[in-house]
């Protein structure tokens, strides 16, 4: 099929307001794309779709985690800017749609089980859009919260990098999704990301600013995750919690930071 024969189908006319006195002209134009969408299908049994929502979504993602990365290098008192300038680059960020399904009745019975197992965010931070179902929990003080469910709201959770750049300032959340025994529970994610190549270490703004010794040592953020990789073990236990900050912790924190916690019998490489 060359290439000007595969079927392109406009889909903004569903996703734009009639003009006054248009409703007849938006009617016309929807059934249009309805004709083309049944032509594909019965043809080539395969199209490609613009002007739909999903840029425009992952555009609104975006815009947000911006202004969230501006709160957060403000609340940490940094120059204008700080945080953007690091990581200017968005071609990392990702969005990403979860379905977790509904615990059966087996299951339930064995076992409380887990949609999500323990972890945290290999990231600056993560904002999440949930349903009304829940599920989602945190670890605080060695009991697992679950996360208020507010209705049109973003749940924002700080990821590994930002405590690291933050010289342990905020701290990079454990969370777990546990499986919801009446229905499906549907997510969408949007992680504020940096690139493999990026160098990783408290921020020396920060340091200077509150007059701390770094409490770890620099690391390229693909290192990074490959000794994630490396080390990983899976378990059948829902309360173990390997994350990346266990392995910073063990890898790259400096002698001085008494303040991070003791992993080590968590992780052998």
């Amino acid at each position: 099929m060359a290439d000007h024969d595969f079927p392109v189908i406009d889909l903004s006319p569903f996703f734009t307001t009639p003009g006054a006195g248009d409703d007849l002209g938006a009617a016309k134009r929807r059934q249009e794309v309805i004709r083309r969408i049944r032509g594909a299908c019965t043809s080539a049994g395969i199209f490609l779709i613009v002007n739909h929502i999903m840029e425009r979504t992952f555009g609104y993602f975006q815009k947000t985690a911006a202004l969230i990365e501006t709160l957060l290098n403000d609340a940490l008192g940094l120059p204008p800017d700080l945080l953007h300038q690091y990581n200017s680059n968005r071609q990392s960020d990702r969005m990403i749609a979860y379905r977790y399904f509904k615990a059966n009745h087996v299951e339930t019975k064995k076992i409380m089980m887990i949609g999500s197992y323990p972890h945290k965010d290999p990231n600056l931070f993560t904002l999440l859009l949930q349903d009304d179902v829940g599920g989602l929990e945190f670890l605080r003080n060695d009991q697992w919260i679950p996360v208020t469910l507010l209705p049109h709201s973003l749940v924002v959770n700080v990821g590994d990098v930002l405590q690291v750049l933050s010289n342990n300032e905020f701290k990079s959340v454990t969370h777990r999704v546990v499986s919801p025994n009446e229905k499906d529970r549907y997510s969408c994610a949007f992680g504020c990301q940096i690139g493999r190549d990026k160098w990783v270490e408290p921020l020396p703004e920060l340091t200077s600013l509150i007059k701390a010794a770094p409490k770890f040592k620099g690391f390229r953020h693909g290192e990074f995750l490959q000794l994630l990789v490396a080390s990983y073990k899976p378990t059948l236990d829902p309360n173990d919690t390997f994350t990346l900050m266990d392995v910073v912790a063990n890898h790259y924190a400096l002698p001085t930071s008494k303040d991070l916690p003791d992993t080590t019998h968590q992780i052998e490489i």
